[in-house]
């Protein structure tokens, strides 16, 4: 007697197998993710996906070991569908309601996505033209208990976040200091400047400490540059992009100006452009107690 599977649950346990097998056929595994060495065999399958020994440790693993969705007890498809509610920029509610999974999971969901965009998120140099602006905000506890108490105790400082934008698709925008009583040099040239090459011509935009190291850079040179309005107009494009987060702790801000810059480069990204060109390199997977553990301003 054939037995009919009429809600389909056999049907999306093996189209999340599928998934799963689809995703991780191209990831490289080079050394083992236990010890770093080099020497390993082939160990057989595991959901059709190969499964390796290391010849040190005697550890197994796969091409699934420490990616972003490792030990995971949710699906793949569920994986898929939140990443691309993320990119349409829904809020955590609406996440967590569509998926049936929990508010804290969507958040913990989130933040692991962001960190692992964050990790090459900024560029080894910018060259060409370079477009260098300012926008300042103010701190942000959201989320802190003792958000009242910290406000109280000192008023909230400034926070200098620079943003540039080079030649062929690179984009720089990071928190570099907070601003107290001056301009902080030091911070400056050893976050941004240093990433600029010697080469190229920087164009200032709204700020006359920027304009200043723009002069000295370009040694009165002046050529004709178009406005570059990603960088021109970057703080109202940010605050609007920050409000759709209802605000962003000041501690996780560096993991949401990473998911700013691919939102607003030149090429066009999908959500499935996303997890493979993004969230499937190298070492992507962090513990859901390491979240609030390893994030900073600096």
């Amino acid at each position: 007697m054939l037995q009919h599977d009429v809600k389909l649950k056999k049907f999306d346990l093996h189209t999340n197998d599928v998934l799963k097998r689809d995703f991780y056929k191209n990831r490289v595994v080079e050394t083992c993710p236990i010890c770093e060495s080099n020497w390993y065999i082939k160990y057989g399958f595991y959901n059709g996906i190969q499964r390796y020994k290391c010849k040190v440790c005697e550890k197994t693993f796969s091409r699934t070991t420490n990616s972003l969705w490792s030990y995971s007890k949710k699906n793949t498809r569920t994986w898929v569908e939140f990443t691309e509610l993320m990119t349409e920029n829904k809020t955590l509610k609406f996440c967590a309601d569509k998926l049936n999974i929990s508010i804290g999971t969507a958040f913990y969901w989130r933040h692991k996505i962001l960190e692992a965009l964050s990790i090459d998120s900024t560029p080894d140099n910018l060259s060409g033209v370079v477009h260098v602006g300012k926008v300042i905000i103010k701190e942000n506890f959201k989320g802190c208990r003792d958000a009242e108490m910290l406000a109280s105790v000192a008023p909230r400082e400034n926070i200098f976040i620079i943003g540039a934008k080079g030649k062929e698709d690179s984009m720089f925008i990071k928190p570099i200091f907070k601003f107290k009583y001056r301009w902080d040099n030091d911070a400056f040239n050893e976050k941004v400047y240093s990433k600029i090459e010697k080469k190229s011509y920087i164009a200032p935009y709204g700020d006359r400490y920027i304009k200043l190291v723009a002069m000295k850079h370009n040694r009165n040179k002046s050529i004709k540059v178009e406005t570059e309005y990603r960088i021109k107009y970057l703080w109202p494009n940010l605050k609007k992009w920050l409000s759709i987060f209802h605000g962003v702790a000041s501690k996780y801000l560096q993991r949401y100006l990473s998911f700013f810059i691919i939102m607003n480069l030149d090429k066009v990204i999908d959500y499935m452009d996303l997890i493979y060109d993004r969230l499937f390199e190298g070492n992507r997977f962090m513990k859901t107690d390491e979240i609030r553990i390893r994030s900073s301003l600096f």
